[in-house]
């Protein structure tokens, strides 16, 4: 499917949209590491690993994942895990 210049850029920035929330969403989940950090449950070293490990996964799938996709596929994926709402997407011209 052709789209317009316009078209592309509305995806893009949807796209962009997408991608932040769903690495939002992982940043929370390390967030909650940094909190029992903050709060003297686990140690600074306790915390590195975390990090290392959200780095060495969560953050080289999700960077893989959108590598592979084009806009059309991020707005889709968008729209299939919830991160956007159906009536964020224009309707086709």
């Amino acid at each position: 499917m052709e789209f317009t210049k316009g078209e592309r850029r509305q995806l893009w920035e949807l796209a962009g949209l997408v991608y932040e929330a769903e690495a939002h969403q992982l940043l929370e989940e390390l967030e909650f590491e940094f909190k029992r950090w903050r709060d003297g449950e686990i140690l600074s070293s306790e915390l590195l690993g975390a990090i290392h490990e959200f780095h060495q996964h969560e953050s080289r799938e999700l960077w893989s994942v959108y590598q592979a996709l084009r806009e059309p596929e991020i707005v889709a994926r968008g729209l299939a895990l919830g991160f956007m709402a159906e009536s964020s997407v224009p309707p086709e011209s």
